[in-house]
């Protein structure tokens, strides 16, 4: 053997190779190491085994063999068992230069790396790695030591600090401060970046006290250093101010410094302050207190009482002069008694001054007026305007004031508000008091109930066209005194309009005792009056409504007052009428379509109807007038007639006519679209219409919108309305003709057109009203030679002419004959929905009838032998339950025609609609015998005279229809033997004249 050295393996593969009996690492080759190797390698394990940082020992493979106490799988979050595939783990760049970092370990170089690496529940971590070659004896590198740090906190922390030190940076920035400290026996100021900048001067490395003491004012510097050089010397604190010379710009400023002392070894050690750019706010100090001088010499010279006053001590810091002129009193004497305005405040008005006065502590500023005691005796009203002046913690310190004469405007005030509520020329309250008394009165914290009483004099405006507005205001002023002197307790008398009067009455005893006061009213309104040498009878028509029971609020039973007036005039004026919906079925179905009719508006439940026109000779369609109907739930298809007046009275015409203005653009689009040969459709526009403004740009843009020429379309308007608002009707009507829209008068011959107006206007179209045409099939009758002569007068006047309401062949032959334009009415076609008229359209021509259309008599429908009286009877109707509710409304006169035991054809004004959700009652009494009984509505059919015939289904029991079989007997036997039927109600006058007559 040679003693020469065997090669070995690699120390660190043996030193940390496992065995079966040990798995902890760093043990099981130690019996191959040399004394003094096993005693170093003891040292090193315990050198790692207690190290705070994870370490590794790393193989030259990059394996790891050895680690401290931790592992690096429970400090990056993962189980200690799990492989970790570190090319994952970090960035690739990062990787690759550890990579490289590795290798120069195993050649010898130790370095160290700052990494950050993603923790498994996603934080970030930052780690120092330093990597250390292992050698033995300074030969070949054995492996590589990699001592892992966690810095994540400390880095934390740091960032932290830099934050910290920026935010205190910005705030002494915004602050306008600066820090700085002062250590005594090093002369040394440490100060912050704001305090260079304050004082303009340049940071150094070792700056004395002297330095910035160089650019203290020459008159502030002996008493700054010595309050610096006490400070030092013995421990005290100080503030104070002092005056500089900016470094820089060399600019005089102020600056404020606080300090305060540190002890070290029984002696002041150090200097700790702050410094603050105090230049503004001196600055402003002294613009304030200039300002101040100022206002004090502009408030000694107003006509106004100016003055602040300190809550403690309860005094007046300053007051002006004008308080003297205001209160009378001399200005010390004010000054010594902080009492005296207390004291002047008139005594009605001092509780409500002193309630306000305590909004002051709550920082509320006061408005208010009220009357002062001066010193010579007189009342003054003023105004106080009052600013409280709170402190930091919400405290009233001062009060701030200014009073203003207001004395002369209260008395104008007083007289505006007089003028403003009162009637001028009766003095009466006016409209706007009648308004703020219905408010009080319709407040529902203090119900209560009230008559309203809605007076109109009769053809007033007749008064002051014939004798002059003088005479009718006298006129006026004595109906007042009139109306008066017969005012009741809690009563209130009003002026509303010209002629017009409300009378409210509060805690009425019966509404009998309103009904005899209106009586009374109306008989001395009647009685006649002497104005100025005239002898004048004044008739009144009154509607009375009743709160809550007609409205509950004050525009509610102010219209069902009105309401009632306006059934007083239709009923022939001169009288009264209570308000109730529920009076009559004409009522009752009006009320429900002024309930329905805004609401039916916005979801368009409307429908056009198109009643061909036709040409007289050829037959031809010249075109179609558009007619509204509306598709009501109870009441079926109603009629233009009966829901425009109320669309009239309710405002809402203009968004009715709208849309029937766009829904005809709209068809005649629809008609262009498929090839349809276009005709003008004809719409009537109501008056109101023209009262509001745009009509002419609404019927434009439609036209637009839908790219329709204007020559299709046509509006008929009516003539009355014409005469009476000529000019600006003429201005609108101008503009339409100009766009090509055409323009027809409808109606014409019902108002009071003269020859001079036709000729000015100069409109398209003539139509003649049904009024006249009804009789001109008749020989020798006065109504052909007026349709004759205003047919001639249209065609002197190059004026096409519409004959309306045609509905005898007669009619159409004389028409014919006498050259009329073009045919309307029924003889062609009653009025038809759109799909009906489409067909027409497609035909192109319409014959006349060559009958007459006269009444067909209905198809037999009942069971029940049929009885037809020989006159009409005379009966009553009324409605009893709509929608399965029970109603209970007053009778309508009708006709009864004839009778069975299973129902009745009757006659009557109502336009009804069948539909069996309404129950109708019926009394009729035959031979002295009393029939109550109900029915339902089977069928309608037109009557003359816009009337109607109803087919009417009734329910009754058998012991009725005995009595009514029995009764039936009797009157066939009578009838057939040519006697009269006794005990029976007959009509044997016109029925069309007495059901327009006898509504009720």
């Amino acid at each position: 053997m040679t003693n020469s050295t065997p090669k070995r393996t690699n120390f660190l593969r043996q030193l940390f190779q496992k065995t079966k009996d040990d798995s902890h690492t760093g043990r099981c080759g130690e019996q191959n190491l040399l004394p003094n190797e096993s005693v170093l390698l003891n040292y090193y394990q315990s050198l790692a085994m207690n190290h705070p940082d994870l370490i590794l020992v790393l193989s030259p493979e990059g394996e790891i063999l050895s680690q401290n106490r931790s592992s690096i799988n429970e400090l990056l979050g993962f189980p200690v068992h799990k492989k970790l595939i570190f090319n994952k783990l970090v960035a690739t760049d990062i990787y690759n230069k550890l990579a490289t970092t590795f290798y120069q370990a195993l050649a010898g170089n130790t370095e160290r790396h700052d990494i950050k690496i993603k923790h498994r529940q996603g934080h970030m971590l930052q780690l120092v790695l330093t990597f250390i070659p292992i050698t033995v004896a300074k030969q070949t590198t054995e492996g590589v030591y990699l001592i892992i740090k966690n810095i994540t906190e400390y880095k934390q922390v740091v960032q932290a600090l830099e934050v910290s030190e920026q935010h205190l940076c910005h705030a002494q920035q915004i602050a306008n401060i600066g820090s700085w400290e002062y250590v005594i026996d090093d002369n040394q100021l440490i100060c912050s970046d704001n305090f260079y900048r304050l004082f303009g001067i340049q940071r150094t490395e070792h700056m004395p006290m002297e330095k910035p003491f160089e650019l203290v004012h020459p008159d502030d510097y002996e008493q700054t250093w010595n309050l610096v050089n006490q400070a030092t010397d013995i421990g005290t604190s100080y503030a104070t101010s002092f005056r500089f010379y900016h470094g820089q710009t060399k600019e005089l400023r102020h600056m404020k410094v606080q300090a305060d002392t540190t002890w070290k070894d029984n002696k002041p050690f150090k200097l700790v302050g702050v410094i603050r750019d105090d230049t503004n706010e001196r600055q402003n100090e002294n613009k304030l207190n200039d300002t101040i001088h100022r206002f004090r010499y502009i408030f000694d010279h107003l006509e106004a009482a100016v003055w602040l006053k300190d809550v403690v001590p309860d005094a007046h810091t300053f007051i002006s002069k004008g308080t003297e002129q205001i209160y009378q009193y001399p200005l010390q004497r004010l000054y010594d008694d902080p009492t005296f305005w207390e004291a002047s405040i008139h005594e009605e008005d001092r509780a409500e001054v002193q309630r306000k006065q305590q909004l002051l502590a709550r920082g509320k500023v006061l408005n208010h007026e009220y009357r002062i005691h001066c010193g010579d005796g007189s009342i003054k009203w003023v105004y106080d305007q009052t600013v409280p002046w709170m402190n930091q913690v919400d405290e009233l310190v001062s009060i701030f004031g200014v009073q203003i004469d207001i004395t002369d405007q209260m008395k104008l005030r007083e007289q505006l508000d007089y003028h403003a509520t009162n009637d001028p020329l009766t003095s009466l309250p006016n409209q706007r008091s009648l308004y703020h008394k219905l408010d009080k009165l319709c407040d529902q914290q203090r119900p209560g109930t009230f008559a309203l009483l809605y007076l109109d004099l009769d053809n007033f405006t007749q008064i002051n066209h014939a004798l002059g507005y003088q005479t009718g205001d006298e006129a006026l002023i004595q109906v007042t005194n009139r109306l008066q002197a017969m005012m009741p307790n809690n009563s209130f008398l009003s002026r509303v309009s010209g002629n017009d009067f409300v009378i409210i009455i509060q805690n009425y005893p019966s509404e009998k005792d309103i009904i005899d006061f209106a009586e009374s009213i109306i008989n001395h309104v009647s009685a006649s009056l002497d104005v100025k040498g005239y002898e004048l009878h004044i008739t009144a028509s009154i509607g009375i409504s009743f709160f809550p029971k007609n409205g509950d609020d004050k525009l509610t039973v102010m219209e069902s007052a009105y309401s009632a007036l306006y059934q007083a005039k239709q009923l022939g004026k001169n009288n009264f009428q209570l308000y109730s919906f529920t009076k009559d079925i004409s009522s009752y179905k009006r009320y429900l379509l002024e309930k329905d009719l805004r609401q039916a508006i916005k979801l368009e439940e409307f429908e056009l109807y198109y009643q061909p026109k036709v040409n007289t000779k050829t037959g031809f369609i010249e075109g179609a007038e558009a007619l509204i109907r509306w598709h009501h739930d109870e009441w079926g298809l109603v009629s233009p007639g009966e829901f425009i007046p109320i669309a009239e009275e309710n405002h809402l015409i203009q968004e009715l006519g709208d849309w029937v203005i766009k829904t005809v653009c709209r068809q005649l689009r629809e008609w262009k679209d498929r090839d349809y040969t276009l005709r003008p459709i004809s719409i009537n526009i109501s008056p109101i219409r023209f009262l509001k403004k745009g009509l002419a740009e609404t019927i434009q843009h439609y036209l637009e919108h839908f790219q329709i020429p204007a020559k299709y379309l046509e509006l008929e308007i009516t003539e009355g309305f014409l005469l009476k608002t000529e000019q600006r009707v003429l201005t609108t009507l101008a503009e339409l003709r100009e766009m090509g829209v055409s323009i027809a008068i409808d109606d014409f011959g019902t108002g009071f057109a003269s020859l001079e107006y036709l000729h000015e206007f100069q409109a398209d179209t003539l139509k003649i009203d049904r009024l006249f045409i009804n009789h001109t099939h008749e020989a020798n009758h006065k109504d052909a030679a007026i349709v004759a002569a205003v047919l001639h007068l249209a065609k002197g006047l190059g004026m096409k002419t519409v004959a309306e309401g045609v509905e005898e062949y007669g009619q159409y032959e004389f028409l014919l004959q006498k050259e009329c334009d073009v045919i309307q009415g029924f003889l062609f076609s009653k009025p038809v929905r759109v799909t009906e008229f489409e067909q027409m359209m497609q035909a192109g021509t319409l014959k006349p009838l060559k009958r007459k259309l006269s009444q067909q008599s209905e198809v037999e429908r009942r069971e029940y032998f049929r009885f037809t009286f020989p006159y009409y009877l005379k009966a009553k109707m009324r409605i009893t339950e709509v929608n399965h509710k029970k109603v209970n409304l007053g009778y309508a006169a009708i006709l009864i025609e004839n009778i069975s035991l299973g129902g009745i054809k009757i006659l009557s004004p109502l336009r009804l609609p069948v539909n069996t959700a309404i129950t109708f009652n019926f009394q009729l009494s035959l031979m002295n015998a009393l029939f109550d009984v109900d029915g339902k509505l089977l069928w309608k059919n037109e009557g003359k005279a816009d009337t109607f015939f109803y087919g009417i289904a009734l329910t009754m029991g058998e012991k009725d229809k005995n009595r009514l079989a029995g009764i039936l007997n009797k009157m066939t036997v009578l009838k057939k033997l040519n006697q009269e039927i006794p005990d029976t109600n007959f009509l044997k006058e016109n029925p069309y004249a007495y059901l327009h007559n006898h509504p009720l």
